[in-house]
C-alpha cells in the first residue's frame, strides 16, 4: 500500500525529480519488518514502474537513460534493503541480550539458588553465566572468612 503511494506521489512530481528518493520508505519499512522478499522485489519493481513511467510523461531522455537510471536505482535500493535488514536483525538480536537477565529473578532466600522457568533451582553462577556473558571468580569477603575460618586469621589481618 505504502509503494504504491509512493510511485503515485513520483508520478505526480513528475519527471523533475532524477533520483525518486521516496522509494527509500517503502523498501525500508519492508526490510525492517522482516519481509525481505518484499524488500528485495519493491526495490526491483519500484524503478522499472518509474521507467514505465517514461511513457507517459513522454519523456524526452533516451529510454537507455532512463533504463541506465532504473537500474542505479535498483542497485542503491538493494544495497539500502540490505543495510535496513542488517541494522533491524541486530536490533532484535541486541534486545534478546538485554532481556536474558531483565526482571524479577525468583531467588531462595536462604542459599540463593535461582528457580529456572523449568520450576528447577540453580546456583546463580550457573544461571547467569548460561543467560549472560558474565563469568565468575570465587572469592571470600573478611565478615564470612571471620565467621568461617577465625583460626586462620591473624590479628593483623582482621
Amino acid at each position: 500500500m505504502i509503494a504504491a503511494t509512493v510511485l503515485a506521489v513520483d508520478y505526480v512530481t513528475g519527471r523533475q525529480i532524477q533520483f525518486p528518493i521516496v522509494y527509500v520508505i517503502a523498501v525500508g519499512m519492508a526490510a525492517w519488518l522482516e519481509q525481505k522478499p518484499a524488500a528485495y522485489a519493491l526495490a526491483i519493481s519500484m524503478p522499472f514502474a518509474r521507467v514505465g513511467f517514461h511513457f507517459l510523461w513522454h519523456e524526452t531522455q533516451s529510454f537507455a537513460v532512463v533504463v541506465l537510471n532504473a537500474l542505479i536505482t535498483l542497485l542503491a535500493l538493494f544495497f539500502y534493503a540490505y543495510l535496513i535488514d542488517r541494522i533491524a536483525w541486530q536490533t532484535r538480536a541486541l534486545k534478546k541480550r538485554v532481556k536474558a537477565l531483565e526482571g524479577i529473578l525468583p531467588i531462595c532466600a536462604s542459599c540463593k539458588r535461582i528457580r529456572t522457568k523449568k520450576g528447577e533451582y540453580e546456583q546463580i553462577e550457573k544461571y547467569a553465566t548460561e543467560h549472560s556473558e558474565a563469568s565468575f571468580t570465587h572469592g571470600i569477603c573478611p565478615e564470612c572468612a571471620k565467621k568461617l575460618y577465625p583460626e586462620y586469621l591473624t590479628e593483623k589481618h582482621g
